[in-house]
C-alpha cells in the first residue's frame, strides 16, 4: 500500500509541476504577444505615413524628369531649322560654281583650319559661314582683281563637321553626326533626354564665328534645364563646330542617424531638409524631432558650421524649412528615452520567446 500510495503521490506532483510549467509559459507567451503588438504600433504608424511621403517625392521627382524629357521632344520637332542656316565646318566637301567660268567651278574639302584653297586667290576662310556668305565672300575675292561682278553659287556636297559630343547624365552619351545644323534642345532630344540624376543645368562649349571680327572663337555657355524649356528662343542655341554638350549629375547631401535609410541623398532640385528626411525613408521612432542638425562646409574658411533644426517647427510650417546644398550633412539624433523604450520592449520580448519551450 505504501508503494502504491508513493506513487500517486509522484504523479500528481509531475501534474502540478506541468502545469506551473503550462502556465508560467502561457502568461510569457502572453505578454510576449502584448509587447509585439504593443511596441509594433508606433514605428507602424509613423512609417505608414513617412512611406506616403516618400512615394510622393518619388512621383514628383520622375514626372520632373519625364515632363522635361517630354517638352525636350516637342520643342525639338518645332525648332527645326532650314538649310540656309546651315554653316560650313571642317571637313566638309564644298561645290562652288562661277556662272561663265567652268575652270573654276570644282569642289572644295574644307580643311581642319576651316579654310579652302582656291586657284588665283588661295586661302579663303569659310568655316563657320552660311553658304549665302561664302557665296558673297567669294565673289569679293574674285571681283578685286580677276572678275567682274561675278556670279557664285555654292552648296555643300558632303557633310562631315556636323558632329556633336553629348555626355554626363543622358539617356545615350555618345558622339552624334548630323547633315544639317542643330540646336541644343534637339541635341538633348537626340541624346535620349536627360536622366534621373541630371542636375539643373547643361554646359556648352563649341566654335562659333565673331559677327563683328569674323574670327573663329570658343563659346562656353552655362544653360539652365529649367529655363532652356521655359524661354526656348532666347535659350535654345545653334550648336557651333566641336560642339560638346554636358550635363552633370546632380550633387549629393547626406542623411544619417535615426533615419530608416541613412546614406546619399540625390540633389536634384530644390532639396530641403524635410525632402531629404523622406528620401532617406522618414524618421525611426526614436528619432529626436527636436534635434536635427544641417552640418554645412564653408568655402572660403574651411570651417564645418552646424545648423539646428527642429522638425516637427518645419513640418508644421515648411516656409521655415532650409533649402540644402551640395555635401551638407543632414544629422538626426536618437531620443535617449524613446531609444532605451525601445530597447528595453526588444530585449523583453526576446526574453518572453525564450521562456516558451513544449514539455518534454
Amino acid at each position: 500500500m505504501s508503494f502504491a500510495r508513493s506513487r500517486t503521490n509522484g504523479r500528481v506532483l509531475t501534474l502540478q509541476r506541468a502545469a506551473a510549467r503550462w502556465a508560467a509559459s502561457g502568461a510569457l507567451l502572453a505578454s510576449a504577444v502584448l509587447v509585439l503588438f504593443g511596441c509594433a504600433a508606433p514605428p507602424n504608424g509613423s512609417t505608414q505615413a513617412v512611406s506616403a511621403d516618400e512615394f510622393q517625392e518619388q512621383i514628383a521627382s520622375e514626372a520632373r524628369v519625364a515632363d522635361l524629357n517630354e517638352q525636350l521632344l516637342s520643342l525639338a520637332v518645332e525648332s527645326g531649322l532650314g538649310g540656309g542656316l546651315y554653316r560650313v565646318g571642317p571637313e566638309d566637301q564644298l561645290r562652288i560654281d562661277f556662272f561663265g567660268v567652268p575652270e573654276l567651278s570644282r569642289e572644295y574639302r574644307v580643311d581642319g583650319r576651316g579654310n579652302i584653297m582656291m586657284p588665283l586667290v588661295g586661302q579663303v576662310s569659310v568655316a563657320g559661314l552660311t553658304l549665302d556668305e561664302i557665296e558673297q565672300g567669294v565673289a569679293a575675292k574674285y571681283s578685286e582683281s580677276y572678275l567682274r561682278s561675278p556670279q557664285v553659287s555654292a552648296q555643300v556636297t558632303e557633310y562631315r563637321s556636323q558632329q556633336f559630343t553629348i555626355v554626363g547624365a543622358v539617356a545615350n552619351p555618345r558622339v552624334y553626326s548630323v547633315s544639317r545644323q542643330t540646336t541644343l534642345i534637339e541635341a538633348l532630344a537626340m541624346a535620349g533626354g536627360v536622366t534621373q540624376d541630371a542636375g539643373d543645368m547643361a554646359y556648352l562649349t563649341d566654335r562659333t564665328r565673331n559677327p563683328e571680327t569674323g574670327q573663329l572663337q570658343t563659346r562656353t555657355l552655362l544653360v539652365a534645364l529649367d529655363e532652356l524649356m521655359r524661354d526656348a528662343g532666347e535659350n535654345n542655341v545653334v550648336l557651333g563646330e566641336s560642339a560638346l554638350i554636358n550635363v552633370p549629375r546632380g550633387g549629393f547631401v547626406f542623411v544619417e542617424g535615426a533615419v530608416n535609410r541613412p546614406g546619399g541623398v540625390a540633389l536634384r532640385g530644390d532639396i530641403t531638409v524635410l525632402k531629404a528626411i523622406a528620401e532617406a525613408g522618414g524618421l525611426k521612432f526614436e528619432a529626436d524631432k527636436s534635434s536635427v542638425r544641417v552640418v554645412r562646409r564653408n568655402a572660403s574658411t574651411g570651417e564645418w558650421n552646424h545648423l539646428d533644426i527642429d522638425y516637427r517647427v518645419v513640418r508644421d510650417d515648411p516656409s521655415r524649412d532650409m533649402r540644402l546644398r551640395n555635401g551638407d550633412v543632414v544629422a538626426v539624433d536618437t531620443d535617449t528615452l524613446k531609444a532605451g523604450w525601445v530597447g528595453f520592449w526588444r530585449n523583453a520580448s526576446a526574453i518572453a520567446w525564450l521562456g516558451w519551450r513544449p514539455l518534454q
